[in-house]
């Protein structure tokens, strides 16, 4: 496949359109509230699916009331990682471009997908990315596109993992998506319950969220986690 190189630096598998000074993501992706809404969620159900499936702990997953849309607003939507755990670097990546993945595969199902979206797709998900990057500059590697040189690793490979994982998991990303889409906010547990995946160490039902219970009810696993591989380790 063909990386495109940005204005600044950043590499897209499709090409920067030519918006003009003061063109805004939104602006280009040009998708109804009701779409771009959805498609958040579709976007954050990957992360967390991939998450219960790898082992990772899931607190909650929450959609911003105005899609990061407003004036000085946070993230458009996000999940919120618990305890402490450890996997493998390979799942570990694929579960960061799971988003990503899901909201562009989502988009071509729904025939809302062109270059100019996928391409916006891409930039929204640059910090999923720089997670990757920053695991890799901790194991001595860097992230490249297009090759792999040595103590290198071409972001082409974690996103085919990802669309793997996600091909044997795509109806519970739109099940938790849906759920996500109905409520803004899903704690761990119920988001668990819908993808119909065991969560970490919690139990799948609707008791009141409470972080010191969690963190009690984690208290195995991160026994285990301390005695398996890190993630640097696992590498």
């Amino acid at each position: 496949m063909t990386w495109h190189l940005n204005s600044d630096r950043f590499y897209t598998r499709h090409p920067e359109p030519d918006v003009g000074p003061g063109g805004t993501y939104y602006g280009i992706a040009d998708l109804r509230d009701a779409d771009l809404r959805r498609s958040l969620a579709v976007h954050e159900a990957g992360h967390a699916v991939l998450a219960f499936a790898c082992g990772i702990p899931v607190v909650e997953i929450c959609l911003s009331g105005d899609l990061g849309k407003g004036m000085g607003s946070g993230p458009a939507a996000w999940v919120q990682w618990g305890g402490s755990w450890s996997v493998s670097c390979a799942r570990y990546f694929a579960m960061c471009a799971a988003g990503e993945r899901s909201q562009d595969r989502w988009m071509q199902e729904e025939g809302l997908w062109t270059p100019e979206r996928a391409w916006v797709v891409e930039r929204t998900a640059g910090t999923d990315r720089q997670k990757v990057a920053e695991a890799l500059q901790d194991l001595g590697m860097t992230l490249h596109y297009g090759h792999t040189p040595d103590a290198g690793m071409d972001y082409a490979t974690v996103t085919a993992a990802a669309d793997a994982a996600l091909h044997h998991l795509w109806d519970r990303v739109l099940s938790v998506a849906a759920a996500l889409d109905d409520h803004g906010h899903l704690t761990g547990r119920q988001a668990a319950r819908h993808a119909r995946l065991t969560h970490v160490a919690v139990d799948c039902d609707d008791a009141p969220y409470s972080l010191t219970a969690v963190k009690e009810q984690y208290r195995d696993a991160e026994a285990a986690s301390r005695r398996a591989a890190t993630v640097r380790e696992a590498a």
